[in-house]
């Protein structure tokens, strides 16, 4: 499920399903002054700044996810997932290669 969402979702309907009229992100709806870290403390994905091992005490099922700040990386954000049975850590990367 964690790779498998990402191969079924197509950017049209990801398209669509960002502008839905129900849509509540915070990226559609934010007051122009807020900061990243306020936007992603409002998602419910992001947890903070967190090691591999609490990440990982978070996640209980194949499928589960969540975004968190490295301790390791100042500055740098992992994208956590549970994946049969076994906890996966990517490092994201922005295009500018940071």
């Amino acid at each position: 499920p964690f790779e498998d969402a990402l191969k079924n979702q197509t950017s049209e309907a990801a398209l669509r399903k960002s502008t839905s009229t129900g849509c509540i992100s915070p990226l559609l709806s934010r007051p122009a002054d807020w900061t990243i870290a306020e936007e992603l403390s409002a998602e419910p994905w992001y947890q903070g700044e967190m090691s591999r091992k609490e990440a990982e005490q978070l996640l209980k099922k194949c499928g589960d996810f969540l975004v968190r700040k490295s301790a390791t990386n100042p500055g740098s954000y992992v994208l956590t997932g549970m994946q049969n049975g076994q906890a996966k850590h990517l490092l994201l990367v922005d295009p500018e290669g940071t």
